[in-house]
């Protein structure tokens, strides 16, 4: 009986003592802190080149010839020299 009681105790001493190895060493709490830093940036890594590819994306969009086309016509109200553009006053209140 003397002897589980002291493989238990002896376990548990063991245990604390591990715990404060590993919570006392300022070595160990730096290695933790930088490997979850290192998590987070390669999450953050991964969100930026999601975004970088969506760039790349609308760069190449941009760049072609009916986006510039579609962009002038929007922003600028431009028309081909050929088209007529019809122009109509919005509905008045009354009429809705």
């Amino acid at each position: 009986m003397k002897k589980i009681v002291f493989r238990s105790k002896l376990k548990y001493l063991a245990i604390l003592l591990l715990a404060a190895v590993l919570l006392g060493n300022r070595g160990f709490r730096s290695l933790v802190r930088n490997y979850l830093e290192y998590r987070r940036l390669n999450a953050e890594k991964a969100g930026l080149e999601l975004q970088r590819e969506g760039l790349e994306r609308q760069l190449k969009e941009v760049g072609e010839k009916p986006a510039i086309e579609q962009a002038a016509r929007k922003e600028l109200g431009l028309i081909r020299p050929e088209e007529t553009e019809y122009r109509f006053p919005p509905p008045k209140e009354s009429d809705k």
